[in-house]
């Protein structure tokens, strides 16, 4: 987490205290919404459950894409771990996402993979480098899927015109130029590794993260499917809906743990949707899937950890090479 200590502990404390209202604000539109929750608990009965079954199954691919990001961005940088070692680091930092503080997923990815070898320079700004493509990435895509699907002005000329320039923001003349700017002026030797952000490299990011977002949206897309409440919406509305908000709007809710609240309110606006609360439960429900998941992943990422000694810094610095 970035600033002062002093805002560290009212961003921790305002995020807190936004979960407190969520938890007692939910239940009185539930309450005060009686009759269609219950119409929606009826439904549920008549689900597609082997649509929300392969949601959950095709969702631990995930996990494997976002280690395959850090794989990218880490051979980018001169550094060569192993891909096993990426995907259990990510799986075994899973419950961390449940911490109501911002970064806390990627500070135990650093943790974990610098008890393999890897140094925490390189790490450190992967962690930062996921966090901006990834940004740039899904409101680039979130708005082009949008433009296909004919519910913005001009259709697919101007989301295709914004994601360029998303895309183009969050590049090596841009952002990385930016970068080395701060990390010159604030002496921050965590950020020297910037000098090796490349445009191949870059681009490969932005096709770890791209092919992240379809299987992300298709997972969600399986889920939402499984309930008629979706049936009215188009897969392209659907899925540029779920990347906008889950991809973008969750990365700058600052108070907002994950997005929730956010994405659930969020989703049924853009999809205009007649039954907002309806659909925001749906979406709070494929919150609990991809909690199932993260539980289970966490466990078997753990035993497996259990078989493996830490390694020695120096073996991993001895295999860094430049990026293929």
């Amino acid at each position: 987490m970035t600033g002062r200590p002093w805002q560290r502990r009212v961003l921790k404390w305002l995020r807190i205290a936004y979960l407190a209202l969520l938890a007692a604000v939910v239940p009185v539109l539930v309450l005060a919404r009686r009759d269609e929750v219950a119409d929606l608990l009826g439904d549920l009965a008549g689900a597609r459950h082997a649509l929300v079954a392969a949601s959950f199954v095709a969702g631990f691919v995930l996990i494997a894409l976002s280690a395959y990001f850090w794989l990218a961005s880490l051979h980018m940088l001169g550094q060569r771990p192993s891909f096993r070692d990426l995907t259990v680091a990510a799986a075994r930092s899973l419950p961390a996402r449940y911490v109501p503080l911002v970064v806390t997923f990627a500070i135990s990815r650093v943790a974990l993979m610098q008890r393999r070898g890897v140094p925490a320079a390189p790490l450190a700004l992967t962690a930062a480098l996921e966090m901006a493509v990834s940004l740039a990435v899904s409101v680039a895509y979130g708005l082009v899927l949008f433009g296909w699907a004919g519910d913005l002005p001009g259709g697919l000329a101007v989301p295709i015109v914004a994601a360029v320039g998303v895309i183009v923001a969050a590049s090596p003349p841009v952002a990385g130029r930016a970068v080395a700017a701060v990390a010159r002026w604030r002496d921050l030797d965590s950020l020297a590794p910037v000098s090796s952000f490349t445009w191949p490299g870059y681009l490969h990011m932005i096709a770890a993260s791209a092919c992240y977002w379809t299987s992300a949206a298709a997972v969600f897309c399986l889920y939402m499917r499984a309930f008629e409440a979706a049936d009215g919406f188009g897969t392209a509305r659907l899925a540029g809906a779920f990347i906008l908000t889950w991809g973008g709007l969750r990365f700058l809710s600052v108070i907002a743990p994950q997005g929730i609240g956010v994405v659930e309110v969020t989703v049924p606006s853009l999809l205009g949707a007649a039954d907002p609360l309806a659909l925001g439960l749906l979406i709070f429900g494929f919150r609990l899937v991809l909690l199932l998941r993260d539980l289970l992943a966490a466990a078997v990422s753990e035993l497996l950890a259990a078989r493996r000694p830490a390694v020695e810094a120096d073996r991993v610095q001895r295999q860094a090479g430049t990026e293929p």
